[in-house]
């Protein structure tokens, strides 16, 4: 059987990577790698201990597959490896065995592995994991392919201004995302900024900055960091604030332009001078004040001057400039919750305009959209804005993420072109619009493009932390790069900000959808139905989450609900499908009948009408259903030749209808190629192995997809699967499905 998306309800096979129909999609994360050694010193800094010293292939805390030692420091040694777990692969940190059996280290840096991992910024390296075996202590993060901004710099000496001014303004945007978790880095240098295969900058070791002379991570009177790099206040041991990261900053910015670090202790104004252009001497002059008072008081403002520089406007006069009042900073930031709030009572909201009735109008139908109708009725409301004033960015922005909307229920490229076309011309009227940047990253989840999106959506909630459709999103898209707490967190933040939205409840359900937590998936559901009762996509969820957990009764009014709402193809392949699970192969057969007359180029529709009139002995029909959905995948298999689910529904379609022109398990394997990780692939060669009586192999494919956790619910159901229970094994393996 098909399953159906819980964003949208439409139906998506079992190994389509994205829904055709709203653009989501579960999948694994791309990889990304960290050839940094462990405390940022060169790889060559002695031997570590052999206690560390694992060969590749080599499974290390039974989780992690070695494939190679990339680096080695005074802390320990670093691996490339894959984690077993994640399905990903990462760097890899193990800690000497010295350090991991004391206790106050280990407590203090979980404490800041904990903290770190709050961090969800395009230019952080992202913490994935801490643990111990035995008497070493192991860091996972990350795994990024490039350079270390020292290795960069010792290639090049030093670097064009336009690129250095680039990648010091993306290190503030890093800075300003962990000083708002309340993380101070304490160890920002060359060391710790890597530059990737594709030119972006991710800073690494947040929080957990090591001293040479052996102290620990952290800790009262304790000089942490690298001397060259530190701020004044840190060499004096005081208690450190965001201002020191800038001071940092300074200072590797002023090394990326001339070649060499000002004088370590404090820069005088000639050495800052020296070397560099006219225009960026006041900002290193603020970002290198050793008074914290005068210096440039947070990261953001950092970057916000190294922007002026990067759009040559005027950088401020010739002399630093001074800050009146010091910055309070406690030892931890404010919740988020905090920012939120005070993000809404400062912010101004858009400026008058004549637009502004058509667009909140314009912004209500867009919310309640379920249909191409209701998104159509949006897109006239915000054109209406447009026409009263055509320089009103935020409707530009509107109607851009309506476009998108539209695009991912039709996959038309009109649809497309019209919504990259407002985008555009709501960043040509304001380049750090929110709502726009928020409309891109709706565009890039709909190609699919989830990091894309990611970093879109961080940046409009740093500008706007009150944009509860971005964080919204932001839950989603960290919902399909497997990030669980950080998308879980996004969520909750949009949930705060707008408790009455039905959608968000719809995203959360569907974020508990991708991580199997179905009971969590099916309260978030019911939720979205109690703000909105006549909404077909809520009650089409929530059937589909009782579906998941095998509930099949309470799935049958959930989906006539949403079929008495509106008489969709989809809503009654949902209702279809809940009566072939409860055995009503009568009541299945004609609602799969109504969705494939509704519907008719949905194979999938065909493929499920099949399987009822064969459970109910009518061969015929049932080969003729079948037929149709060979057809159907056939011809969109000259458009998508790499589609796997495509291929493995043609060769089980094939095989249930006897097409002897069709190598059904040729396709099936042929599936299994471009896919091999895929439970409804394996489970489908399974089914065409029965049918063409190869039971043994039934059995090993069978076994495979079991443990890639297919259900016994599934396996009971199948119509080609009963000629194995004669099988000893089958038995077993039905015990191992339960």
């Amino acid at each position: 059987m098909s399953e159906h998306c819980p964003g949208c309800s439409e139906a998506v096979s079992g190994s389509e990577a994205c829904c055709p129909s709203c653009g989501l999609y579960l999948h694994k994360t791309p990889t990304v790698t960290d050839t940094t050694p462990l405390d940022g010193e060169d790889a060559s800094t002695g031997p570590p201990p052999k206690a560390l010293d694992f060969a590749p292939g080599h499974v290390f805390a039974g989780r992690f597959t070695i494939i190679e030692r990339v680096g080695e420091g005074g802390m320990g040694v670093v691996y490339k490896a894959i984690d077993k777990t994640l399905n990903d692969t990462v760097a890899l940190k193990l800690i000497q065995p010295g350090r991991a059996r004391a206790k106050d280290y280990v407590s203090r840096f979980r404490r800041e592995v904990r903290l770190t991992r709050q961090i969800t910024h395009p230019n952080v390296c992202r913490v994935h994991d801490l643990g111990e075996t035995g008497e070493i202590l192991y860091l996972s993060m990350e795994w990024i392919t490039g350079d270390t901004l020292r290795q960069l710099l010792r290639k090049t000496r030093v670097l064009r201004e336009e690129r250095a001014l680039e990648i010091a303004e993306k290190i503030s945007r890093a800075l300003t995302a962990a000083h708002e978790r309340g993380i101070v880095h304490r160890d920002l240098k060359p060391e710790n900024v890597m530059i990737d295969d594709r030119g972006e900058v991710h800073v690494m070791d947040f929080g957990l900055a090591v001293e040479r002379g052996g102290d620990e991570i952290t800790g009262a009177g304790v000089v942490i960091g690298t001397p060259r790099y530190m701020s004044p206040e840190q060499r004096r041991q005081e208690e450190l604030d965001p201002r020191s990261d800038v001071f940092s900053l300074g200072l590797v910015l002023h090394e990326m332009l001339t070649g060499r670090v000002p004088h370590p202790v404090v820069p005088d104004a000639r050495e800052i001078r020296s070397g560099v252009s006219r225009p960026i001497v006041p900002v290193l002059e603020s970002l290198l004040a050793e008074s914290k008072e005068a210096r440039c008081p947070t990261a953001e403002a950092a970057g916000q001057l190294i922007r002026k520089l990067q759009k040559k406007a005027p950088a401020g006069p010739p002399t630093a400039p001074r800050w009146s009042r010091p910055l309070a900073w406690g030892a931890a930031a404010s919740a988020v919750a905090a920012v939120i709030a005070a993000a809404i009572w400062l912010w101004p909201g858009p400026a008058a305009s004549p637009a502004e009735p058509y667009y909140q109008r314009g912004l209500a139908l867009r919310e309640t959209a379920e249909n191409e109708r209701t998104i159509d009725d949006a897109i006239q409301m915000f054109r209406s804005a447009l026409d009263l004033d055509a320089g009103y960015a935020p409707a530009w922005a509107a109607l851009g993420e309506a476009y998108w909307k539209r695009y991912g229920w039709n996959r038309e490229s009109s649809s497309r072109d019209e919504a990259v076309r407002a985008v555009e011309r709501a960043f040509q009227l304001d380049a750090e619009l929110p709502e726009a940047r928020n409309a891109k990253a709706t565009g890039y989840m709909a190609e699919r493009e989830y990091r894309a999106a990611r970093s879109e959506l961080e940046l409009a909630v740093a500008a706007r932390p009150d944009l509860d459709a971005a964080w919204a999103n932001l839950g989603r898209v960290d919902g399909q790069l497997r990030d669980y707490p950080a998308g879980l967190e996004a969520l909750n933040n949009a949930i705060r900000l707008k408790p009455d939205s039905f959608r968000h409840q719809l995203a959360l359900g569907l974020f508990f959808d991708g991580w199997a937590q179905y009971d969590e998936a099916v309260k978030a559901y019911r939720r979205a139905t109690e703000l909105k009762p006549d909404s077909t996509m809520a009650w089409n969820s929530l059937g589909t989450a009782y579906l998941r957990i095998q509930n099949h009764e309470a799935a049958v009014p959930a989906f006539r609900k949403s079929i008495e709402i509106e008489d969709r193809g989809i809503n009654r392949s949902n209702l279809g499908t809940a009566l072939y699970f409860l055995k009503d192969y009568e009541g299945a057969a004609e609602n799969y009948k109504h969705a494939a007359q509704m519907e008719p180029g949905r194979l999938e529709y065909w493929g499920n009408q099949g399987d009822a009139l064969r459970m109910l002995g009518k061969t015929p029909e049932a080969r003729d259903a079948y037929l149709n959905g060979v057809r159907l995948a056939r011809e969109r298999l000259q458009a998508s030749p790499g589609n796997a689910d495509l291929h493995s529904l043609l060769g089980l379609y094939c095989a249930r209808a006897q097409e002897e022109t069709c190598d059904a398990m040729g396709e099936g394997r042929r599936a299994e190629e471009l896919e091999p990780q895929n439970v409804e692939i394996i489970f489908r060669n399974a089914a065409i192995r029965c049918i063409k009586g190869r039971f043994e192999d039934a059995l090993d494919w069978l076994e495979r997809a079991i443990k890639l956790g297919l259900s016994k619910a599934q396996i009971e159901n199948d119509p080609d699967l009963p000629s194995l229970s004669r099988y000893p094994r089958y038995q077993r393996l039905l015990e191992l499905a339960s």
